[in-house]
Parts: structure tokens; C-alpha cells; sequence
């Protein structure tokens, strides 16, 4: 029975944590898929976590992500985490869709896209986190870009540049 009111919620829908909006008591089919639609490009396009724990031998907390990637993170690293107790690590947690890690009795929560890309500049040197995002940006690719190459070749390739030079 998707979209029944149970309190300030609206239950059934999958998204058990949107608030149910004001006079109403159904979420339409629409707004569900619009929303589910919403959800899963969010997740695409962000790192989301799988797994989260403390490693109390490396004081680092380990994060394994949905690509089963996994990132060692030294807790001093984390502000949110620096003065909190080790004893309470073990108690983080990962939000249901994987967006953020908290520890709820502490009120903290933390983004993991946020963290994974704020600490990805200090973990690798600058120079090869400048060399992966140029590699990345020269393999862009469009029908355009692709057919207009295609009309390059046919005519000979790339034509030649012309030199500037004034005859005097």
C-alpha cells in the first residue's frame, strides 16, 4: 500500500524518510518514479559506501565503497572524528543508501562522496590526481566530435596548418 500515512511519514514507498507533505497522504505513482529515477542517477554519480569500520591498530577508518573499492582513511583526517573516543568508533554506521557514515549517539553524520573527495587530493600527489582528471577529459567523445572526424579522413586528415609568415 504505497504512500499510507503512518505519523509525519509516509511508509510503503521505499523512501521511508520523506516527509509526507502537508493535506495529502498518497505519494502518486508519477512522484514515486520521479523520485526512484532521482535516487539511482544520485547514486551513480556519487561514491556511496558498503561497509564502514574502525581499525583501531591503524586509528584509520576503513570505508569499502558500492564499487568495492576500498580507502584506509587515518582519523585524524576526519575532523568530525578527532576527539571522538575509539571505544565509540566501532559503533559507525552507513545511512541505507550508502550516502553517509554516523555515529547517531553523537549526532555525527558524514557525507562519504564529501569525504572521498576531499581527501583524495592528500592522499595521491598533486601531479598524478592532475594527470588522471586530463586523461579523462581527452577521451571525450560526441557524435559530433566523432563524425567530424570521420569527414577529416575521408578527406585526407587533419589539414595542415598554414604558416603566418608576411612576405616583405
Amino acid at each position: 500500500m504505497r504512500g499510507s500515512k503512518v505519523g509525519p511519514w509516509v511508509s510503503g514507498s521505499g523512501l521511508a524518510s520523506w516527509p509526507a507533505r502537508a493535506g495529502t497522504a498518497r505519494l502518486t505513482d508519477a512522484e514515486y518514479a520521479a523520485a526512484l529515477a532521482s535516487g539511482q542517477s544520485e547514486a551513480e554519480a556519487e561514491v556511496r559506501a558498503l561497509a564502514v569500520r574502525y581499525v583501531p591498530d591503524r586509528d584509520a577508518i576503513e570505508i569499502v565503497t558500492t564499487r568495492n573499492a576500498g580507502f584506509l582513511i587515518p582519523r585524524q583526517w576526519i575532523g568530525a572524528l578527532q576527539e571522538v573516543p575509539t571505544e565509540d568508533l566501532a559503533r559507525l554506521e552507513i545511512w541505507p543508501d550508502g550516502s553517509a557514515i554516523e555515529l547517531e549517539e553523537r549526532g555525527i553524520h558524514i557525507s562519504v562522496h564529501g569525504l572521498i573527495t576531499a581527501i583524495l587530493p592528500a592522499m595521491l600527489p598533486s601531479r598524478a590526481v592532475a594527470a588522471i582528471f586530463a586523461s579523462r577529459g581527452g577521451k571525450a567523445t560526441s557524435d559530433a566530435k566523432r563524425s567530424s572526424a570521420q569527414a577529416n579522413g575521408r578527406k585526407g586528415g587533419r589539414p595542415r596548418k598554414t604558416s603566418r609568415t608576411k612576405a616583405a
